[in-house]
This record gives structure tokens, C-alpha cells and sequence, in this order.
């Protein structure tokens, strides 16, 4: 599949089939996402592969977040799309399984009174853990895709980070996301992209 077309034809699926995705390919995928770039090539991220028993346990911790996300969802949404973006919070869209990444945990209290450099001195560690794995999440999405799955980017269970670590072990770690992964069930319309979010600066040379 060209990436042209994989970057234009990915979506979030907020509803799956039931058929298990084979362990081959989840593989696959994985493998695809590990090649994404890392600050300093640190690599300092985890995928921990949720399926079964413990999946379901997964998805009772994850439907307590909706209230939290909410005032958020109503911020920005109208009714009709706040309902479709919850309905992934109350069953992980029937995804038989569930990927969680993680990074070291690293915050800090930040004094106001620190300047800019002084506070992205403290947060040096943290900023490129995070960005470093929003580029593995995006390789994941990506690489899902070219195998004719559905992923969803999830932010919100974040609210019940402390609850989700201790059902995982994963205590010492900082949950950076959750992706619901699996064969899709919908096909969603492309929302439409903003536009006047890019500014060139100076004359191109000739």
C-alpha cells in the first residue's frame, strides 16, 4: 500500500468485529511501529498487548473515564459525536484486543516562576518520552491500516491511569495511550482537515 494512501485512509473504528486478528500479524504490526524515531534513539517505550479475560477486565476500568472526558467532548462536539465517541468507551468498540503503551514515569513539579529553558530542563526527559511515543503510536496506526485493521487512538482512559497500571503491573510507568485494535466493523467518512494552520516564512529560494 502506498503511504500516501495509508496517511488518507486511516480512521479511528469505534466498532469491530469479533474475530480474533492472528498473533502473526499483531506482530507484524509491532514490529512496523518499533522502527518509529525516539528522541536521542532512546527507545524508551512499551507496548503491553491486552487480550482475553484480562481484556474485559481492561474494559471495566476504561467505561469509568467517560465522565471525565466529557466536559472536554462537549467543549468541542455536537451531541450526535459526542454519543459516537463514548460508545468506545463503554465496549472498546468489541476490539478483541487492546494495545497499551507506556514510558518511563519522569514527572515533576514545575515551579512557575521557572523561565522557558529552566522548565524544558525539567521536562527534557518526559517531552521526548512523549513525543518519542506519539511517533510509535503513529507507525502503529499506520501499519494496522496497510493490514486492513481498525485502530482508535485513546487518550481519555488517562483518567484512570493509577487504576489501569495496577491492573497491568505496570506501576513505575506513565500510560501514554490506549489502541483498541481489530478487523472494522464501519467505515467511517474523513472529517474534514483545518485549514490556515501553516505559515511560511521568508522567499523560496530560487
Amino acid at each position: 500500500m502506498e503511504l500516501e494512501r495509508a496517511i488518507r485512509g486511516r480512521r479511528s473504528i469505534r466498532k469491530y468485529e469479533e474475530r480474533e486478528v492472528p498473533r502473526e500479524v499483531l506482530r507484524e504490526v509491532i514490529d512496523l511501529a518499533l522502527w518509529a524515531p525516539s528522541g536521542m534513539n532512546r527507545q524508551e517505550w512499551e507496548i503491553v498487548v491486552v487480550q482475553g479475560t484480562m481484556r474485559d477486565r481492561l474494559l471495566e476500568v476504561v467505561s469509568r473515564s467517560q465522565d471525565h472526558i466529557m466536559p472536554h467532548l462537549q467543549e468541542l462536539f455536537s451531541e450526535k459525536i459526542i454519543k459516537i465517541s463514548l460508545q468506545v468507551f463503554k465496549n472498546l468498540g468489541g476490539a478483541p484486543t487492546v494495545m497499551a503503551v507506556y514510558i518511563p514515569e519522569s514527572r515533576r513539579e514545575i515551579d512557575a516562576a521557572t523561565d522557558a529553558k529552566g522548565r524544558y530542563h525539567q521536562e527534557f526527559d518526559r517531552f521526548n518520552r512523549l513525543l518519542s511515543a506519539a511517533a510509535l503510536i503513529e507507525n502503529l496506526l499506520l501499519a494496522a491500516y496497510e493490514k486492513g485493521l481498525g485502530t482508535c487512538w485513546m487518550t481519555g482512559p488517562k483518567y484512570m491511569e493509577e487504576e489501569i497500571n495496577a491492573l497491568l503491573g505496570m506501576e513505575g510507568r506513565e500510560l501514554v495511550s490506549l489502541i483498541p485494535i481489530g478487523y472494522p466493523d464501519q467505515s467511517p467518512p474523513a472529517p474534514p482537515r483545518k485549514k490556515d494552520v501553516v505559515r511560511w516564512i521568508g522567499s523560496q529560494s530560487s
